[in-house]
């Protein structure tokens, strides 16, 4: 995985929810206006496929993706990409926490087959 890849998805992933409810007003955007980089679609075949939205937040745009949890080893959590065969492996640091139903959770706490949404910054992934 690409290091700047890494750290990002890593700081972003943190917003894991697998309720919808805080994204869902501000998914105005639709996943067809994302112009996709060619590096991602080599890398990550389908991820167009996971895309559930576009939002804003503080004035910045993140592709909201969805996946579930394929599996874990002790410092990672591999997540298999919704309607694709790709997996994106995360290294949560120490202390980094997921919202799951609302609830605070360490990130490593996650089970596997866990339904994710995440966010990754449109900059990252579109040209």
């Amino acid at each position: 995985m690409n290091k700047k890849f890494a750290v990002t998805f890593s700081l972003i992933a943190s917003l894991f929810v697998a309720g919808a409810a805080h994204a869902q007003a501000a998914d105005a955007e639709s996943c067809d206006k994302v112009q996709w980089k060619t590096e991602m679609l080599a890398k990550y075949p389908g991820i167009a496929k996971s895309c559930v939205g576009v939002v804003e937040r503080d004035g910045k745009k993140y592709v909201r993706l969805s996946g579930k949890v394929a599996s874990k080893s002790k410092d990672s959590i591999t997540v298999k990409l919704d309607h694709t065969t790709s997996t994106m492996t995360w290294k949560p640091a120490d202390g980094e926490t997921v919202s799951i139903e609302g609830k605070e959770i360490p990130a490593m706490s996650v089970a596997v087959d866990q339904a994710l949404r995440f966010y990754i910054p449109e900059g990252q992934v579109s040209n």
